[in-house]
């Protein structure tokens, strides 16, 4: 890592003697013990973008409407109202 980098990283103690990490890693024991809760899902970047820009306009966020949309969803199948083609769409995977 150079100098520059090292600076950008790190942040002076109140004594101004010691350096320490500007950012603690992030505390993920809540996810560990409600991992049973949580659910990810694909889906293609037009509909991702549609999901964040409505929820921006209605001032919610982007995991709230996609669970009332996936709520809204189930219960129109069940009712019969929403007729669902069973050939999922493949998309490709790009590793970064």
């Amino acid at each position: 890592m150079s100098e520059e980098k090292k600076r950008q990283t790190t942040k002076a103690s109140p004594e101004g003697m010691t350096f320490e990490k500007g950012k603690k890693p992030r505390d993920r024991s809540w996810d560990k013990k409600h991992n049973y809760q949580v659910a990810s899902y694909r889906i293609d970047p037009d509909t991702k973008k549609a999901v964040l820009e409505l929820a921006k306009d209605l001032k919610v966020s982007s995991g709230d409407l996609a669970d009332f949309l996936l709520n809204y969803g189930i219960e129109a199948y069940r009712q019969g109202d929403l007729k669902i083609d069973r050939q999922p769409k493949k998309y490709d995977i790009k590793a970064g």
